[in-house]
């Protein structure tokens, strides 16, 4: 599970640290160079329920390695794209990554409950999570040595190398998984998902050249949403849908649902708009910019297992609540450092900012622990969903309004340089962002005190993956 999340975050990391290079190399605008990043969010939000689905069906340990191998061979293809300058290649490595994470992710949370007893998951998350922090903590400064020294298309060579040893690993664990019943699988539902989170992605991307009021972007977006309501019609009127929305009556389930979406307005803020702010605004190299979010990973490192305690010991609301209240302190300083062009400010706001994503995990697991064993490969696809459409969402909304803010920067201010504008502009957004991560904290108020849930584990047959 851990190996996993880290072959993820490696490839996260090239991507966050190498987007301006890539987007020089390629010659493309930075609305297209988003894509890089947030098509494989895309195709990650809108499959990863059909992952998390086909592993209650296939095994998870199955559907482990299949996407480990996927995204090896979607980095290959990047890798070959990046030395052909090739823009569209580029874009199908970067979809086949997206539809490999889709297939292991949802496995790698899922393992956890299935081996760990319910007293022990926030620790046995809090472990996994603070080993993939530690081994991905200084990826980005490698990242930025190889990206100097030679370009940015080695640096998924580390993805591959990741992901062969993450190969190796799986195939010393025997493993053997509980199986539910098996239900027919909701083709209509997968494809009503994939095509809503598509479009509202597509649409949202779209208002960075366009505008947030354009009639393209507005007919993109009212798609995705009456895509998304058809969705929700159809699924709660199945017996076996691909989402059971019935479930998010679990206030627990809802509640985890909307922190694990809003926590990453913070999280992009803090991350590739940080990366790209410091080497555009301030001219730092690729190198200082990854050397710049060693700390950051490194306080997740030190938060993760730290969090789980709490969540075995109290429930989640303590921990929840201590994370959201971090990122938002953080965003307060990310928002005066960005302002002033200074990049102390910045880079505290950072830390604090690692600390606190890492301390609202545990309301995943707690989510996870109060539902119904037969479900729980449906919300362990769910969750990355919220995640990872939260990226995707809040990526293309904060380019969007990059762009916007901007253009009238430079309207008002005639003789401002690039970087004053994209200062003043993410400067304003993480103002906004602080704004909603007050109100995720409000929300996550109504988190239990007590944790978990009865144990729906018995009566089920075992099969061997």
């Amino acid at each position: 599970a851990a190996a996993g999340l880290s072959v993820w975050a490696i490839d996260m990391a090239a991507t966050q640290v190498g987007l301006p290079s890539m987007q020089a190399d390629l010659g493309v605008s930075v609305t297209a160079s988003q894509w890089i990043l947030n098509l494989t969010l895309m195709v990650l939000a809108g499959i990863v329920t059909v992952g998390g689905s086909l592993g209650d069906r296939m095994g998870r340990m199955r559907m482990f390695r299949l996407g480990i191998m996927g995204i090896i061979a979607g980095a290959a293809i990047t890798f070959g794209g990046g030395l052909m300058n090739s823009f569209p290649i580029v874009l199908a490595g970067r979809g086949l990554e997206g539809l490999a994470v889709a297939f292991f992710l949802p496995a790698s949370t899922a393992l956890l409950l299935d081996v760990f007893p319910l007293t022990e998951r926030g620790g046995a998350q809090g472990k996994m999570m603070m080993i993939s922090m530690f081994i991905t903590a200084f990826a980005p400064t490698l990242i930025g040595v190889i990206i100097q020294a030679v370009s940015w298309p080695y640096a998924y060579l580390l993805t591959i190398a990741a992901g062969g040893i993450a190969l190796f690993l799986a195939a010393k664990v025997k493993y053997e998984q509980k199986m539910a019943p098996q239900k027919p699988f909701d083709v209509a539902g997968s494809v009503l998902l994939f095509l809503a989170v598509s479009l509202l992605t597509i649409g949202i991307m779209q208002a960075g050249t366009s505008g947030l009021t354009s009639p393209i972007v507005l007919m993109l977006v009212g798609a995705g949403l009456a895509v998304g309501a058809v969705l929700v019609f159809v699924s709660l009127r199945k017996d076996n849908p691909l989402i059971q929305f019935r479930l998010f009556k679990i206030g627990t389930v809802a509640i985890a649902l909307f922190i694990v979406f809003m926590r990453f307005l913070p999280n992009v803020m803090m991350g590739a708009f940080v990366a790209r702010w410091v080497q555009q605004a301030i001219g730092l190299s690729p190198t200082v910019a990854g050397l710049l979010m060693i700390v950051p990973v490194l306080m997740q490192v030190v938060a993760a297992p730290i969090g789980g305690k709490m969540l075995d010991q109290g429930g989640p609301r303590k921990p929840v609540m201590l994370g959201v209240g971090l990122l938002a302190a953080g965003l307060v300083f990310l928002a005066l450092g960005l302002q002033a062009q200074n990049l102390w400010l910045v880079f505290f706001g950072t830390i604090l900012g690692g600390a606190g994503f890492s301390f609202t995990n545990p309301v995943q697991m707690a989510a996870l622990s109060a539902t119904p064993l037969e479900q729980r490969g449906m919300l362990a696809g769910v969750l990355p969903l919220a995640s990872n459409f939260g990226t995707a969402f809040w990526v293309a909304l904060v380019t969007a309004g990059m762009s916007a803010l901007m253009a009238s920067y430079q309207v008002a201010n005639p003789g401002g340089s690039d970087a004053e504008a994209l200062s003043s502009a993410l400067g304003t957004l993480a103002w906004i962002s602080l704004a909603a991560t007050l109100i995720t904290f409000l929300v996550a108020l109504k988190l239990p005190k007590p944790a978990g849930a009865p144990s729906t584990e018995a009566n089920l047959k075992p099969a061997g993956d």
